[in-house]
């Protein structure tokens, strides 16, 4: 006696895409109901391939590896990405006018400061900046407990730029150590704003994306807060966070993505041999909530992106102030053409594994700014006689970019060259610390403290 071999299908119901083999005995609502999938409502029709089909056809009927669609006449169709942005921006309130304007409001109290730091007197300084402050705390919980009536990146940048304007107008411009101190102050404002989007932001997401700016904040807080404590200019500040960004950038996805490694496998069952004499094998965390895991990620890649955008930013605005015009000495010379080199590579081969495209032109854009930054500095410095070297060079990198811009415009793609990318980019990334603590002066400015 002979057994007919099952029959395999694909069903697709609803959300849900199933490969089965069933028997080839009974009918199809018999077999697809032992698989979980319920043909009960009358409502529900099933498709065999293109064409409409009883549920009471028998197996034997439907020939192997045919199509099996469950449709529901009366389900609402998803929307597709473009109608989701469409009714997102339709939803949004009439209010994001207002938003942009108190961004404005935030840029042109700083442009004042830095332009005609005088104008205001002490008295309408510190006035101004109380009401700055008022309306970043105001902007701060408004995001925090606004849904979708705003756009993202206006919900981060209005009360962060307010803080700025408000820690800049407050600070004297005539007292010892003004600008890092400014500095100093406005990362503290952005750091209490973002713990404070973290205690009111009921999303998961926005929570982390706050958290992030606070955490970056605090970075360059302590960073310029430790050079007014030594002393140390604020080319050094601006150098040592120049240097810091590439790292930053390179260890966010580990920093920020912590799953339990019992998650991965079972370790108790699969692992033979320890990988030390005192290691531990991770415990089991039992059953994987698939929801919450996809609600730890969107978190992780929320805070990524907003921390992303925030270093690049950092970086941008930290390099005209960590790279002189005319650097003085020879360690600071090579520390400030190191530091150059080392953003540049770190961050545009960074760019390469970055899945987000406006990411990819965010960090790529930061880099440019380095670009542009080196160029400045070497224009300034080079005398009459090495105008013409400095052209030459140009000019041959300018062709050697244009030659490869065009393989890879048509798609080429080589491992060797991605791994020599990778060695590149790991080199910077580790160098460009040491590369801006010679660009800032670090020997001389330890010799001094110490001798002092």
């Amino acid at each position: 006696m002979t057994t007919a071999p099952p029959r395999r299908f694909v069903v697709l119901d609803g959300d849900r895409r199933l490969d089965l083999a069933l028997p080839p005995t009974g009918t199809l609502a018999d077999a697809l109901g032992a698989a979980g999938v319920a043909l009960d409502d009358p409502r529900l029709t099933l498709l065999v391939g293109d064409r409409a089909a009883d549920a009471a056809t028998p197996v034997t009927d439907v020939e192997d590896g045919t199509l099996l669609t469950v449709v529901d006449p009366g389900a609402r169709p998803t929307e597709t990405r473009r109608e989701a942005r469409v009714r997102r921006l339709a939803g949004r309130g009439a209010d994001t006018p207002a938003w942009w304007a108190l961004l404005a409001l935030a840029g042109l109290a700083v442009a004042l400061d830095v332009l005609a730091p005088d104008l205001l007197g002490r008295h309408g300084s510190a006035g101004a900046a109380g009401l700055l402050a008022l309306g970043a705390l105001g902007t701060a919980v408004l995001a925090a407990r606004r849904t979708d009536d705003l756009p993202a990146a206006l919900r981060v940048a209005t009360p962060t730029a307010l803080a700025v304007a408000a820690a800049v107008t407050l600070v004297p411009d005539a007292w010892y150590g003004a600008t890092v101190l400014d500095v100093a102050t406005a990362a503290a404002a952005v750091g209490v704003l973002g713990v404070a989007g973290v205690a009111l932001a009921d999303a998961r997401a926005w929570r982390a994306s706050f958290g992030a700016v606070a955490g970056v904040a605090a970075g360059v807080a302590a960073v310029w807060g430790t050079t007014l404590l030594l002393g140390w200019p604020a080319q050094a500040a601006a150098a040592l966070t120049a240097g810091a960004v590439p790292v930053a950038l390179r260890a966010l996805p580990a920093a920020l993505l912590q799953i339990d490694e019992g998650y991965f496998m079972d370790y108790g069952r699969y692992l033979r041999n320890r990988w030390s004499v005192r290691g531990t094998v991770p415990a089991d965390p039992g059953s994987v909530d698939g929801e919450q895991m996809r609600e730890h990620v969107r978190a992780a890649s929320a805070a990524r992106a907003t921390a992303t955008v925030t270093l690049a930013a950092v970086g941008a605005l930290a390099l005209p102030a960590a790279v002189p015009l005319h650097p003085a000495g020879g360690l600071v010379v090579g520390g400030t053409i190191a530091l150059v080199v080392c953003y540049l590579l770190g961050l545009l081969l960074l760019a390469r594994t970055e899945s987000v495209p406006a990411l990819r032109w965010v960090v790529r854009a930061s880099a440019v700014v380095a670009a542009v930054v080196g160029l400045r500095t070497l224009t300034a410095t080079v005398g009459a006689d090495t105008q013409t070297l400095v052209a030459g060079l140009l000019a041959v990198v300018g062709v050697a970019a244009a030659v490869v811009a065009v393989p890879l415009g048509r798609g080429a793609r080589s491992l060797g060259l991605s791994r020599t990318g990778d060695v590149l980019q790991g080199m910077g990334t580790v160098l460009a610390l040491p590369a801006a603590l010679l660009a800032a002066g670090g020997l001389e400015l330890v010799r001094t403290a110490v001798s002092g």
